[in-house]
C-alpha cells in the first residue's frame, strides 16, 4: 500500500483498488456464474430489517461453491482468493500467513432489497477490530468486494459509513436502518473488474439495487493466520488430541468465530 492508499484506508475503512481484474479475467468470472445461475439462493430473510428505505420486490441472491465448481469454472475464482493485485494489501493489514475466511457472490436484481447496516467499532469485537499501533495498521475480518459488473454511483448495492470502523459509540438503530442521517452513508461507484476493500467492523451494507442490469459481486473474506470465522478445506487434530483435558482441546480445536452479542435487537436475526 502506497502513502496515499493507507492513509484513506486509516481514515475511511475501505479503499477502491481499480483494475483489479484483467478482461479475460472477467470475462471467465461472468461465464462462470452464468453457467451456475441455476444455483443462486435467493434470501427471504428481510435484510432490510424492515426499513422502510431499504426495503425492495425480491430478495437478493447468494452463490456458493464456487473453489468447488468444475473446470475452467472454478479457477477464476481460485486465483482470487490469492490474486497478486491484492495479495500485498492483505499482508499490509493482516500479517503474514493471512487465511481465507469465506468466498461467495452476491447477486441482486433491480428491485432486490438492501441489507441493514451491520458492524462498526463499538461494540469491539475481538476476531474483526480494527486499530492502528507503532506505526501500522492492524484488522482482524478484512474482505474484497471485486465487482463482476458495473456499479455507478445511484445504482445500490454496497454502502457504508466511512469511519466507522474507530466508532467509540454504539450505532442507534434509525441509523443502522438508513432511516436518520442517509446523507453520511457512501455507496462507491466502480467498475466491473474493481474491488472494495473493506475492514469487517465498517459499518456496512447494502441499498436496494435500483440499476436494470444484475449486480453481481465476488466477495472474498481472509483473516489472520490465527483466526477464523470458517474453514475452508479439512480440519485435522493432532494425534493426541484425545489424551488433552476439555480445555486444552479448546485451545487445539479448529479455528471459528464465537458470535457475541452486539447489543442490538436488530441482530436476533442471522444475517
Amino acid at each position: 500500500m502506497n502513502e496515499s492508499e493507507k492513509y484513506l484506508f486509516d481514515v475511511h475503512g475501505f479503499l477502491l483498488i481499480e483494475n483489479v481484474l484483467t478482461a479475460e479475467e472477467l470475462a471467465a468470472a461472468n461465464a462462470a456464474v452464468d453457467a451456475h445461475a441455476h444455483e443462486i439462493q435467493y434470501k427471504f430473510t428481510d435484510l432490510a430489517r424492515g426499513s422502510s428505505t431499504l426495503v425492495g420486490e425480491k430478495g437478493r441472491g447468494d452463490l456458493l461453491g464456487m473453489l468447488t465448481w468444475d473446470q475452467p469454472h472454478c479457477q477464476v475464482f481460485r486465483d482470487m482468493i490469492a490474486h497478486p493485485r491484492l495479495a500485498p494489501y492483505l499482508k499490509e493489514l493482516l500479517g503474514p500467513g493471512f487465511r481465507l475466511a469465506q468466498i461467495d457472490a452476491v447477486v441482486m436484481d433491480q428491485g432486490a432489497e438492501g441489507f441493514f447496516f451491520h458492524e462498526g467499532g463499538e461494540p469491539r469485537d475481538r476476531s474483526r477490530a480494527y486499530h492502528y499501533h507503532n506505526g501500522r495498521m492492524f484488522c482482524g475480518l478484512t474482505n474484497i468486494a471485486i465487482q463482476l459488473t458495473d456499479v455507478g454511483p445511484q445504482d445500490g448495492g454496497f454502502a457504508c459509513l466511512p469511519g466507522s470502523h474507530k466508532a467509540n459509540y454504539p450505532c442507534p438503530d434509525d441509523i443502522r436502518l438508513y432511516q436518520a442521517h442517509r446523507e453520511r452513508m457512501v455507496q462507491p461507484a466502480a467498475k466491473a473488474g474493481d474491488a472494495i476493500l473493506f475492514v469487517e467492523t465498517l459499518m456496512h451494507g447494502s441499498l436496494p439495487w435500483v440499476a436494470s442490469h444484475q449486480r453481481r459481486t465476488a466477495l472474498v473474506r481472509f483473516n489472520t493466520a490465527v483466526a477464523a470465522e470458517t474453514l475452508m478445506g479439512t480440519y485435522t487434530p493432532p494425534s493426541y488430541y484425545d489424551e488433552l483435558t476439555e480445555a486444552q482441546k479448546s485451545v487445539l480445536a479448529a479455528p471459528a468465530y464465537q458470535y457475541e452479542d452486539k447489543g442490538s435487537k436488530l441482530y436476533q436475526e442471522d444475517d
